[in-house]
């Protein structure tokens, strides 16, 4: 009886997860968000850490800082995947609700060094404006 209910509660826990994948934002949503992302890439690309945390929450603060940004993303993310170069947004895999403050841009993107890499946006609403939380970037099998 008790891995009955233990099954249950699995199989209802993955369905309400199922029900949020994929939830786009609106377009004129997205546009915004795209130019969070523009700005932040750009900045990357750059080497400007001041550019990159500019559009962070504030929650963030403890870790944006040019030490931070000179670790992660020049000397590892840099030296692996290059400059990036563009990326397409993987519907499947992003999720942003109304009304919920957290949010998760997933993109296909292309870099210098590598064609097919994982573009990952966190996002955070605070006092009303999306704001961006962590930016990830990894190898896609």
């Amino acid at each position: 009886m008790k891995l009955k209910m233990l099954v249950l509660v699995v199989m209802m826990v993955m369905g309400c997860s199922a029900l949020f994948a994929g939830m786009m934002p609106a377009a004129e949503e997205m546009k915004a968000f795209d130019a969070i992302v523009d700005k932040a890439m750009t900045a990357y690309n750059d080497g400007d850490s001041k550019a990159f945390y500019a559009d962070f929450a504030v929650m963030m603060a403890a870790i944006c800082t040019p030490e931070a940004f000179k670790a992660l993303y020049v000397d590892s993310y840099m030296k692996i995947f290059g400059k990036y170069v563009s990326r397409t947004v993987i519907e499947a895999e992003t999720v942003v609700v109304p009304d919920v403050p957290n949010g998760l841009l997933v993109y296909e993107a292309k870099f210098e060094k590598n064609e097919k890499v994982k573009l990952s946006v966190n996002l955070f609403k605070e006092n009303g404006a999306w704001k961006l939380q962590q930016v990830t970037i990894q190898a896609m099998p």
